[in-house]
Order: structure tokens, then sequence, then C-alpha cells
């Protein structure tokens, strides 16, 4: 192994396999190795395919993709040898690395919402600096009382930060309402510019594109320090029809996924949300006008009637 290919470390794991990387910048690699029914080559052709609609969601920062690499990739012959000893040449999306949260903000995190007995142990952790936030804007802690354990885990990787402790940390509201916004314009773009359901993506709060640095639009400087919102993972987005089957696709995707996007309560924040929903998805349909698809302009607007009818029922059947 030369010098110009430093030995890969874990930085992250789920569902469809894990991934390496050498630093906090440059490249990641996403190997397929998890589970038998995730599919990489689905998450490199959906990855490829939103990359080419970024221009339309400038909100969002999208890790550039850059190949899928196979068993038989030429790569392996120089970079085997930087996996652990015993692993193999697999099927793998090289891809650039979202830059992690900033030390400052993991500090914050760690001293207010860690453990106190294990907040040494987290600063001093190397895998937890590999933090990305992911921002609940749906969901609320549940505040219980519980007798301690004595079994306490903390981790900064995936934080989930719901939106009270938002609140707490004092984000301003208009900061909350453009990550609200930001989610709704590229759910949008997914849907009405892509075509596709946007089924269990995720979108995490990082430090900005050191790649893209010149694009400003899209960034945020609160209490977290500087950062954007980023959107990954998409080895279960699916083609989605352009009509009413569609919705109804895409609408199981939205309530499938985890809390990201503020739900239907009325909210100020809701009503961000729905708003630049509608706005992007009208000017995405109207770039299709002329092009065979036929009137569409009825679909976003029973998108979001349809996510606002199942939200109360589910208040409805609440306890």
């Amino acid at each position: 192994m030369s010098d110009t290919n430093p030995q890969l470390r874990r930085i992250g794991a789920g569902f469809c396999g894990t991934v390496w990387a050498a630093g906090d910048h440059g490249s990641a690699f996403k190997r397929e190795d998890g589970g038998p029914d995730r599919s990489l080559l689905n998450d490199y052709t959906m990855h490829q395919h939103l990359q080419n609609h970024k221009p339309s969601m400038p909100q969002i920062q999208i890790p550039i993709c850059y190949e899928l690499l196979t068993p038989s990739s030429a790569w392996w012959h120089d970079n085997l040898d930087r996996f652990p000893h015993g692993y193999q040449p697999c099927n793998m999306i090289h891809a650039q690395r979202i830059p992690p949260i900033l030390a400052n903000t993991r500090q914050l995190i760690t001293e207010r919402y860690c453990p106190a007995q294990l907040v040494a142990e987290i600063m001093d952790s190397e895998t937890n600096r590999d933090c990305l936030i992911r921002p609940y804007l749906g969901r609320r802690r549940h505040h219980t009382r519980k007798r301690a354990s004595r079994f306490q885990a903390f981790s900064l990787r995936n934080y989930p930060l719901h939106v009270d402790q938002m609140e707490e940390l004092g984000i301003p509201e208009s900061d909350i309402t453009g990550y609200a916004q930001s989610m709704a314009e590229a759910l949008a773009v997914m849907h009405w510019d892509a075509e596709v359901d946007g089924n269990d993506v995720e979108f995490v709060l990082a430090a900005p594109n050191d790649i893209n640095s010149t694009q400003p639009q899209g960034q945020w400087c609160n209490i977290l320090g500087q950062h954007s919102i980023w959107i990954l993972d998409f080895d279960l987005v699916r083609r989605m029809d352009m009509d009413e089957q569609g919705v109804e696709q895409a609408v199981r995707a939205f309530w499938k996924n985890d809390p990201f996007c503020p739900r239907p309560d009325g909210s100020d924040r809701w009503k961000a949300f729905r708003e630049q929903y509608m706005q992007t998805s009208k000017m995405c349909i109207e770039r299709k006008t002329g092009t065979g698809y036929g009137d569409l302009h009825t679909l976003p607007d029973l998108f979001i009637r349809s996510v606002e009818q199942l939200g109360q029922q589910a208040v409805a059947h609440s306890p």
C-alpha cells in the first residue's frame, strides 16, 4: 500500500452495506455487504439519476457519485489492502464523502445530551468524529420518568436531532423553516422532475460541500456552526408513474420514511413545507408541458391532501 492510498476505516453502516473512508474529506466507499434484500446497483442508479437533477434543487447537497466498482474492477488490485485483513472485492459505490459536522458542534451536542459519565469517552472516540445529524422535523422526544439504567449508550453517528431539541438549542425558527423548505423542494423534484418516490432517503445536516463551495445557497450558520442539508441512501427509491397510483406510492413512502419532514399538523412549519412543495412541483410540471405527459397539475395537490388526510386519521386513532 502506497502513501497515496491510505488505510480506509469504517465510518458508517446501514442495511445496504458498510461505508469506508480515509479522511474527513475526499472519497467514500459503500460496500455491498449488508442485507440480502438491498440493492447497491439500484442505489447507484438512483444516485446517478438524482445527481442529474441536482440543478433543480439548489438548497440540497448530493454527494458526487463517481462510479460503481465490481469485484473484477482493476481498482481492487491497488486498493484491496486498504481494507482490514480478510476483506474481499465486492460491488461498491465510489462517491464523495459527506464532510462531518465540526468539532465544536459535536462537543455542544455531547455536553448537552450525552450521559455525563460518557462525555469524555465520546469526545475522545474516533468513531464519533464521523458525526452527521438527522434533522427530525416531524418528531418530538417523549419525556418519561425512568430509573437510571446501568446500560447507557450514546453515538454521534447519524445523531437524531428532534425538533424540540432544535428549539432548546435556540436554532432560529427561520432556519428550522428553511430546513423544511429544503426538504420540500427535494421531495417535489424527486416526484415531478426525476419521477421517483423518494422512498427511504435520508436527510442529514453536515458541513458544507467542500467541492462545490461556490454555491452558498442552502447553507445555514447558527449554533450548529456552518452547515448544509445533504441527501443520501437511494437503494429503496423506485420509479413512480405520473398518475394517481404514483401519488399513492409517494404518499406511502412519505409516511414510511423516518420523520425528517414536518408532519401535517397545521403548524407554520407544515404550511411552509406545503407551500414550497407546491411551488417547486408547479415549476417541475411546467417544464414537462408539451412533452406528452398530459395535465399533471392536480397531482401535487393530491399528494399533499393525501398526506394530510392520513395525518388526521393517525391523530384520530392515537390514544
